[in-house]
């Protein structure tokens, strides 16, 4: 979400000890581009690998993803995520969760919906949307 930010490029906060689901989709396309052992499976869901308590991607002499142009599409939403008790929520580990714009947010939540719809595919599992719908209405409305 927060594309090409230079403060993310020096921070990677998100990508430790990271808990991110994966869709099938995430992990059908890092895979075809030859990627293995980047997930496992933890609390009914796959989710990315940590080593060395990063992301398995991360490069973290770099600070930078190794597969930023193909990350999975929950990191693309980030710092948006779903709370199955709040709904949409900001992630308060993200310092830039704060300043983010309506217009960021709008976008943000446009990839945490595809997000969600695939976790819905992937995984058998139902979403709140009503939750989710009123939540993101309160964050957009928070913002000018």
């Amino acid at each position: 979400m927060l594309e090409d930010n230079e403060y993310c490029k020096k921070c990677f906060k998100c990508c430790v000890g990271t808990e991110m689901v994966l869709t099938s989709p995430d992990i059908a396309r890092l895979e075809s581009l030859g990627f293995g052992g980047f997930y496992e499976y933890r609390g009914g869901f796959y989710r990315l690998a940590n080593r060395g308590g990063y992301c398995v991607f991360l490069d973290p002499e770099r600070g930078l993803c190794k597969v930023y142009e193909y990350r999975p599409i929950g990191c693309r939403a980030y710092p948006l995520v779903y709370d199955e008790e709040k709904g949409v929520t900001l992630d308060a580990e993200c310092p830039l969760s704060g300043a983010l714009t309506r217009g960021e947010l709008v976008k943000g939540l446009a990839e945490l919906e595809k997000a969600l719809l695939e976790v819905e595919k992937t995984y058998n599992y139902r979403v709140n949307w009503r939750l989710v719908r009123a939540s993101a209405t309160r964050l957009i409305s928070s913002r000018r």
